[in-house]
């Protein structure tokens, strides 16, 4: 009777092990392709600003609340804006003139990936976007960058009887914002190309220019603007 016990205590033992070393696994895995994780493991290429040490300890020092900015390895602050765990998503000034932003989103199998956007403002804004996986190998997801152009309101541009080709003229060097949702496979773009027309341009432009942000889902490897 007393063997069987030991036998059955023993049994338990080794479950409860097993069950154990799977959590730990699991647990390890999550934070292996966790936001924070990838930001401070990335390669220093993706962020030159910022060497790995600097990446940690601005994650640190934020968790902590001991302090939201460092200097960057050129002794310039960086600042992090927004540390947001539960949705895998981070943006850091790196400088007054350029902010990087990282997502962690899910493909359709849930296979992680990396988005990673950088604006720079010089002193109009645009971004750049590049999408890896968490072994930091580009992967191929289409996205095409809105043009200014495509603001325009046809129906108000047809009321107004505006010149069309004067308008695409006018709006022919873009400067467009992107910024990742908090929301799975989601981004959205915002014109800044009002700002950089001249004052009598943009008097006539702005009636006919929808102030409204783009918003671009992930649909089989392509980014699709929403209606």
């Amino acid at each position: 009777m007393a063997k069987n016990r030991k036998k059955m205590r023993l049994k338990i033992l080794k479950k409860n092990n097993w069950l154990t070393l799977i959590l730990l696994l699991i647990c390890s895995s999550a934070f292996a392709q966790s936001v924070e994780n990838l930001f401070v493991k990335m390669p220093d290429f993706l962020n030159p600003t910022l060497n790995s040490q600097n990446r940690l300890e601005l994650i640190e020092y934020y968790k902590a609340h001991q302090g939201d900015s460092i200097l960057n390895r050129f002794g310039k602050k960086a600042t992090m804006k927004l540390l947001d765990l539960q949705n895998q998503h981070l943006i850091i000034q790196n400088t007054p003139s350029s902010i990087f932003e990282m997502k962690v989103n899910r493909m359709i199998n849930s296979t992680p990936y990396v988005g990673i956007i950088r604006t720079v403002c010089a002193p109009l804004c645009h971004s750049t976007v590049e999408f890896y996986d968490t072994a930091w190998n580009v992967i191929p997801l289409q996205f095409s960058m809105p043009k200014a152009i495509e603001w325009i309101d046809d129906k108000q541009i047809e009321a107004k009887g505006i010149d069309v080709e004067w308008a695409k003229k006018v709006l022919e060097i873009s400067f467009i914002t992107l910024t990742f949702s908090n929301e799975n496979n989601v981004l959205s773009a915002k014109s800044n190309t009002l700002d950089f027309i001249s004052t009598e341009d943009r008097k006539i432009i702005k009636q006919l220019v929808s102030a409204k942000d783009f918003t671009y889902k992930l649909k089989n490897k392509i980014w699709t603007r929403e209606p």
